[in-house]
């Protein structure tokens, strides 16, 4: 092994430990500086109470943790694989692929992916049901369901903006960089992405879903598409899964669940085919 292959997957490891220390130091700093400016500001008997009130607000604290984390990714993306090319070609390069025809098949793919995920969640649970347990007792206590301005930033924004930065940017860049194969590299990738997550159940189908994001950053050599689609994916999962639960009966939502697999065969499909693209002028 070259010392260059060395290098590019040395740093595409880097880079993902770099953002799980980014996330869990920022998450502590921020409770640190929230139990410290309580004692300060309200006094000693009263210390706890910003602390509680982060504690209270997930989608503030999420936010705040997600804003340290893009400061940084977004830079070292900027001096690893923007500035190198020039911001001018890097935008042209970025998005000479993608038309809103595009953006229509993306949003396709998220929901028949996000439906589908119900039958993967179902199916891990079913084997591991305490995992299924402790996933959602963190979903009810991550504020996914507390929809405001915040809740907007906080879900819909920087998570797909930080991660798709560091999973389908960084990280997939270095391996492609190190010399190996667009297929090794996707699924390296999206298996980190799995382990991010933190726990079986969000990981499996986190893995999934980096698999299809890592598939879009290659096919349209872009963070664009995969970072719309991760915003869909995330909007389909809370909000619309909430009124989908709200206004539709077990049937439908049943049928919903059915139809994801041959809407996410359509869609890859089209995809594939750049139906919808910008066609190659002839010279």
């Amino acid at each position: 092994m070259t010392k260059r292959r060395f290098g590019n997957i040395l740093l595409a490891f880097l880079a993902f430990g770099a953002v799980l220390l980014v996330m869990y130091g920022s998450s502590f700093l921020i409770s640190a500086v929230s139990a410290v400016a309580g004692a300060l500001l309200l006094g000693p008997d009263r210390a706890d109470m910003i602390y509680n009130f982060m504690m209270d607000n997930m989608n503030l604290y999420s936010f705040l943790v997600y804003a340290v984390a893009f400061a940084m990714v977004m830079l070292w993306y900027y001096f690893a694989v923007v500035a190198p090319i020039g911001t001018k070609v890097y935008t042209e390069e970025s998005t000479k692929r993608i038309t809103p025809v595009c953006f229509g098949w993306i949003a396709l793919l998220a929901f028949a992916l996000e439906h589908a995920t119900s039958l993967i969640v179902a199916a891990v649970a079913a084997a591991a049901p305490q995992a299924f347990s402790n996933y959602e007792s963190m979903v009810e206590s991550s504020g996914l369901s507390e929809y405001s301005i915040m809740w907007y930033f906080a879900t819909l924004i920087l998570p797909p903006l930080v991660e798709e930065i560091v999973f389908r940017g960084l990280i997939l860049t270095y391996l492609r960089r190190a010399g190996i194969g667009v297929v090794l590299a996707i699924g390296i990738q999206a298996v980190l992405f799995g382990v991010y997550h933190g726990n079986l159940i969000q990981g499996v189908y986190a893995a999934i879903l980096g698999i299809v994001l890592g598939y879009l950053a290659i096919r349209y050599n872009s963070l664009v598409a995969p970072m719309f689609m991760h915003f869909c994916f995330n909007l389909f999962g809370t909000l619309l899964v909430d009124l989908e639960n709200r206004f539709l009966t077990e049937p439908v939502l049943m049928m919903l669940i059915l139809q994801s697999i041959p809407l996410f065969v359509l869609a890859i499909a089209m995809i594939q085919l750049r139906i919808g693209e910008k066609k190659k002028r002839r010279v």
